[in-house]
């Protein structure tokens, strides 16, 4: 069966005329191709603000900056302008900066809607009918961009906005980064713009990346990601009333939005390894994520979003009897051998000769990722490993063993058998010959109960209990 035969119904209806007008007749078809006895905790992750609780999805209509001496360029081909502020004295500064970056937007104009056949940012309700740039003091290629109108009279969400980039920017593949970053969140928008923050923010800065393969996004933001694997792939770091749009004096990427541009992560890997052409993952959600939200309304209506079109779309694909919590655990599997940014462990731990116990030090959130990483070097020979874990109620999680090699290659996984509704695995790892280490490797699929959805006011973390021993 075609993964298209898993859409229910009431989603495909209300896609399938949509596509045509969004990405230009594409067929559904087409656009829907998915696609030793010392144990020791591993360095403390970096602190985080306390409130962990959702964003949520307020409807958040921003103020476009005051420009004491503006500077507008526009563009000749597309709908696009980019202003600044000219400082006191000569603006030739000024002046370069604005035509660098409609250079730049230009460029990515041209990539996303031409080799990527996107939509174009929607300006038809803009007031000044372009989408317009602000370069704004700050972090130099920080970009933010913000809601400026909805469209209320369409039978689907659809929304234009504007944009904060940092000032300091020059030619250059950041530039170019930058640009493609404001480019692709406003198609979004223009698509489907209840999509949630964090989850928009990622997506965007995925589909940035296909646009401007010379750079690999912000890594303060993928360290940001790998060192917190405990959070969830939608997290912003932001209360349920925290806008993440804020258009303070000075434009600082906020620990919220570094996070979720390191989350992108996700969408890069979902898209190298099922996606049928370069952004076919994040563009199909798009295309299936078709929001109502009335007129009045202060949150948006973000149903279906994309974690439903995943869920939806990867049932039984991987295996029999498969599920999208077996797709967040391979992801969680593939972080831990990401080059350059190593993945936080929670516990490293010689070969326990004698039995161990070990406790989580972070709860583990929906979507989110745990580590224990066991050294096989003074392992007896032909001694196996027993694994035991459990965890709180209401809570799903889903466990693997890896076993690495020597120059920290993966060999082989096993799967941690348990129940759909249970609170406890166990597996007796054999075969450990040449093997240098086993690499334990937790997912949260959260409550079994009810499906993650990202617009929850509150994810809640559960907290877990490892038992290693020697057989």
């Amino acid at each position: 069966m075609s993964i298209l035969g898993h859409f229910p119904r009431r989603v495909i209806g209300l896609v399938t005329g949509r596509l045509a007008r969004l990405f230009g007749g594409v067929p559904l078809a087409l656009a829907v191709v998915l696609l030793g006895n010392l144990a020791r905790a591993e360095d403390a992750a970096p602190p985080l603000p306390q409130d962990l609780a959702r964003p949520g999805d307020l409807i958040d209509y921003e103020p476009r900056p005051a420009l004491a001496h503006p500077l507008r360029a526009c563009s000749f081909r597309h709908p696009l302008c980019v202003h600044g502020d000219a400082p006191r004295g000569p603006a030739t500064r000024t002046e370069d900066e604005i035509l660098a970056l409609l250079d730049a937007a230009d460029r990515a104009w041209d990539v996303a809607t031409e080799a990527l056949a996107l939509p174009p940012p929607d300006v038809a309700i803009s007031l000044s009918g372009t989408l317009d740039l602000y370069l704004v003091d700050g972090d130099p290629y920080a970009t933010r961009t913000l809601l400026d109108l909805r469209d209320a009279r369409g039978g689907f969400d659809r929304a234009c906005a504007f944009a904060l980039v940092g000032r300091g920017v020059t030619p250059g593949c950041a530039l170019d980064a930058a640009a493609a970053r404001v480019v692709a969140r406003s198609i979004l928008f223009g698509v489907a713009p209840a999509t949630d923050s964090g989850s928009a923010i990622a997506e965007s800065v995925a589909m940035a990346r296909i646009m401007v393969p010379c750079s690999g996004g912000p890594t303060s933001g993928i360290r940001l990601f790998q060192s917190h694997p405990e959070l969830g792939l939608a997290e912003t770091l932001a209360g349920p009333n925290d806008s993440l749009a804020s258009t303070s004096t000075r434009l600082v990427a906020t620990e919220g939005e570094l996070y979720a541009s390191g989350a992108s992560l996700f969408y890069d890997w979902l898209d190298e390894r099922y996606g049928g052409y370069p952004g076919a993952i994040v563009r199909t959600i798009w295309a299936l994520s078709p929001t109502t939200t009335a007129p009045d309304a202060s949150r948006w209506n973000d149903e279906p979003d994309g974690f439903e079109v995943l869920r939806t779309s990867f049932k039984g694909a991987l295996s029999t009897g498969s599920t999208v919590d077996d797709l967040w655990l391979d992801f969680a599997v593939a972080r831990a051998f990401l080059p350059d940014y190593a993945v936080r462990l929670e516990w490293s731990v010689d070969w326990p000769s004698k039995p161990r116990t070990l406790m989580s030090g972070a709860a583990v959130a929906p979507t989110g990722a745990a580590y224990v990483s066991v050294d096989c070097r003074d392992r007896p020979k032909g001694a196996r490993l027993r694994f035991e874990a459990r965890w709180e109620e209401r809570a799903r999680l889903l466990w693997t063993l890896v076993r690495i090699d020597g120059n920290g290659h993966e060999v082989s996984r096993v799967g941690v058998p348990s129940a759909d509704r249970g609170t406890e695995a166990q597996m007796t790892l054999i075969d450990l010959d040449g093997v240098a280490r086993v690499l334990v490797v937790g997912s949260s699929a959260g409550d079994p109960l009810y499906p993650f959805d990202p617009d929850d006011h509150v994810w809640e973390p559960h907290g877990w209990v490892v038992s290693l021993g020697s057989e």
